[in-house]
């Protein structure tokens, strides 16, 4: 709402270039969006309870490499995939909660740096969604 009102002000002439500036600083880089995973919920005898579904969201530092992040979606979809089972064998994901989201992060990270190369992703936001009811 700032930035639209700062706008207007500064198209009918209400206010300096270097306001106008400052409301420019505050635009969102691009992003990506992971559709949904489902992790499951493995219990201690090793049978899964249920699924919990988390989000992905990648923040692309370079606004030029968004399309090329933007057609490789699949390929990072299987990479995170591959990233949340092996957190969950390294006890990094316990009972459908992410437990160690720094090293999960890592392993995204290590992926999209494999893919696309340094300061490409800049910022990885993983968010839970949903759980669901056990199988019983």
């Amino acid at each position: 709402m700032r930035g639209l009102l700062l706008a207007l002000c500064v198209v009918l002439g209400f206010a300096t270039p270097a306001v106008a500036s400052e409301g420019a600083a505050g635009n969102l880089p691009p992003s990506v969006r992971i559709k949904p995973l489902m992790v499951p919920v493995v219990n201690a005898q090793g049978r899964i309870e249920k699924y919990t579904q988390i989000e992905v969201n990648l923040e692309i530092g370079d606004a030029l490499k968004l399309g090329d992040v933007q057609v490789s979606i699949p390929r990072l979809h299987d990479a995170i995939l591959t990233a949340i089972y092996k957190g969950i064998d390294e006890g990094w994901v316990v009972r459908g909660n992410i437990a160690n989201i720094p090293a999960l992060r890592r392993k995204i990270d290590e992926a999209a740096i494999a893919m696309f190369g340094k300061n490409v992703v800049t910022r990885i936001l993983i968010t839970p969604i949903s759980r669901q009811s056990s199988f019983q």
